[in-house]
């Protein structure tokens, strides 16, 4: 089994002449099997691409499956122009949840981007193709609801977990061929919301809060245990991420992670390999070459079990196989926190 980037940005695409190395498209991941259904996760804008390469190979028909791990923008923006959805005779199951605290399914808020308002061809082209699947509506009479296990295809394996961001986002722990998969779709440490506050009582911790939020860490560290991959949704640095000397540009709760968190979990979790994505659409190719360095060389002095690097469009990773990483071009460096 292997893992194809296909988008790595988050939030919005970021074309540029800054944004080359590491891609401007955002989320889209392939698995690589050697049978059976292409398994895609995510239909950020890198989708586009993908379909344009399963058209030259495999071509149609198709059997696809694709995992959406929550509906934000930036996952599921580059679905209306997947070429494979329009060929007749193809089978496309999307799986996914919707933002259900505001009473829309999944398949409502796909097939809504795909109205004439937003794009001009309506769902009718695509809907002998495309089926959707809600696991919320899957999933309602099992008591641990969307979480849990479901065997996607033969061979093949998920675990779900739901994350902590402000939509419902489904984390993936795909398992195939003796090997293992991480995704996190967006995903942030849990935390004390109400931690300084007036009123709050943190010696105490009298209403358990702290003691609730590093018990919702450590499942999520569980949840990685022992994976092959874990890709990491690592927006942020930590100095970004707290913001302590400019409290107003802290992207704490925004639900994004950050380089020390995603680090930290890897360790605890014992993973083999770890791809920081989902970067800042405002974090330059020069930015990442050093945050990588930074966070490999990190890695080296702990002498931690596992290779670290920052995901790529059009990288590929063979989970039996080290990582190799293009030369970084010659450039000026970059302050990095």
């Amino acid at each position: 089994m292997k893992l194809k980037f296909w988008g790595v940005r988050g939030s919005l695409p970021s074309p540029s002449p800054t944004t080359v190395q590491f891609g401007g498209n955002t989320t889209c991941l392939q698995i690589i099997r050697d049978k059976g259904p292409t398994i895609i996760i995510d239909s950020g804008t890198g989708i586009r691409m993908l379909g344009e390469s399963l058209m030259r190979n495999p071509g149609p028909p198709f059997d696809i499956k694709i995992l959406v791990t929550h509906t934000h923008w930036d996952h599921i923006h580059g679905f209306p122009f997947f070429i494979p959805i329009y060929i007749p005779g193809g089978h496309i199951d999307v799986y996914g949840v919707g933002p259900i605290h505001q009473g829309v399914s999944f398949e409502k808020v796909m097939r809504d981007q795909m109205t004439y308002s937003y794009f001009p061809v309506e769902n009718t082209m695509v809907d002998g193709v495309v089926h959707y699947h809600d696991f919320h509506e899957m999933f309602a009479s099992r008591p641990s609801g969307v979480e849990g296990d479901y065997d996607l295809c033969e061979g093949v394996k998920l675990k779900l977990k739901l994350m902590n961001h402000p939509v419902y986002c489904v984390g993936y722990r795909i398992e195939a061929d003796g090997k293992s998969i991480i995704f996190t779709g967006d995903h942030e440490p849990y935390y004390d919301a109400f931690a300084g506050q007036a009123g709050s009582d943190d010696e105490a911790d009298a209403d358990g809060t702290r003691e609730f939020v590093d018990l919702m860490n450590q499942r999520f560290i569980d949840f990685c245990s022992g994976v092959d991959l874990l890709v990491i949704d690592t927006t942020y640095t930590e100095a970004e991420y707290f913001s302590a000397a400019k409290p107003h540009m802290s992207k704490k709760g925004w639900g994004h992670g950050y380089f020390e968190w995603s680090f930290d979990v890897a360790k605890k979790a014992g993973v083999k390999k770890l791809a920081f994505t989902h970067h800042d659409p405002t974090r330059s190719d020069i930015a990442l070459f050093e945050l990588e360095e930074k966070w490999r060389r990190i890695a080296k002095e702990q002498n931690v079990n596992f290779e670290c690097f920052c995901a790529r469009e059009g990288m590929e990773v063979d989970l039996d196989k080290p990582v190799v990483l293009p030369v970084r071009p010659q450039t000026a460096p970059v302050t990095v926190s």
